[in-house]
């Protein structure tokens, strides 16, 4: 919250690691206030400092001048329920929107058999439209924040809604110059770090989150760090820049469009809206 300087929170983002925190969403509004949350539980959270097996992510987010921020948790009999459900809940708050909203969304999903991230975002499109650039991540773990306690959700999704300076950038293991050799993901990485960041079209980046796939961690092995170290390298030290680990993560938005391959990471870069 000191990093917002005055400014008041609208969203959080709640990423922890190792043991779920049941009253997560609690502990964050008991410092924040009644803040819109949105998160999950995993296996890690990526830091300067390394994998973080144990610990808390907080991303706080104030919205810009004429800009709205929305988060749903829902259930349903799969992720495209669930993504519908998010998304028709999400637009109910923006009654005095365009029929497509333009920004960034970030979806956590909980794992189940035979759902995927791309059957979330399929479904979430078709409500949403094509101009929110959207992430989801399914996790390495089935507790999400945000819901309520006697319901866990299927699905906790959290869209910042305006005409933010925003970008993705995707890769996966076969994207790596046909090879999985850890040189080959380490550039492939970069490569995806660096188109995130030209979509913010000369802006400096306020957040940058990479959310990574477990099979891509392990087929990195020990040159995990060499990757977060090339994706830090291409920003300012400044930067807040942090990620976490999930089962499998998709995208669409500008050239991003969602795919079921494996070895599979997404940079997220969140700049400001262009003033007038």
């Amino acid at each position: 919250m000191s990093r917002l300087h005055g400014a008041n929170p609208d969203l959080a983002l709640i990423v922890t690691a190792g043991s779920p925190v049941p009253d997560a969403g609690a502990r964050v509004r008991g410092v924040l206030g009644r803040i819109q949350i949105a998160g999950g539980s995993t296996a890690a959270i990526l830091t300067d400092d390394g994998p973080m097996k144990e610990g808390a992510l907080v991303a706080c987010v104030a919205n810009a001048d004429g800009a709205a921020s929305g988060v749903a948790a829902t259930a349903g009999r799969g992720l495209a329920d669930a993504g519908q459900a998010a998304a028709r809940l999400i637009l109910s708050g923006w009654p005095f929107r365009a029929r497509y909203p333009r920004g960034l969304g970030i979806a956590f999903a909980r794992p189940a058999t035979g759902d995927s991230a791309q059957q979330f975002l399929d479904s979430w499109r078709d409500f949403m439209g094509p101009k929110m650039r959207t992430v989801c991540g399914v996790m390495t773990s089935p507790v999400l924040y945000g819901g309520a306690p006697d319901r866990p959700p299927s699905v906790s999704a959290a869209c910042l809604e305006a005409p933010y300076a925003t970008g993705l950038g995707y890769t996966d293991a076969a994207c790596a110059e046909g090879s999985s050799s850890t040189d080959a993901l380490v550039h492939a990485a970069v490569d995806a770090t660096l188109t995130a960041l030209k979509r913010l079209d000369g802006r400096p980046a306020k957040l940058v989150a990479v959310i990574e796939s477990v099979g891509r961690h392990t087929l990195l092995g020990g040159a995990a760090r060499e990757e977060w170290t090339a994706i830090r390298g291409q920003m300012d030290e400044s930067t807040p820049c942090v990620g976490w680990l999930v089962e499998e993560v998709a995208a669409y938005g500008r050239g991003v469009q969602p795919t079921s391959a494996p070895g599979a990471l997404v940079v997220v870069a969140l700049g400001d809206a262009p003033r007038a």
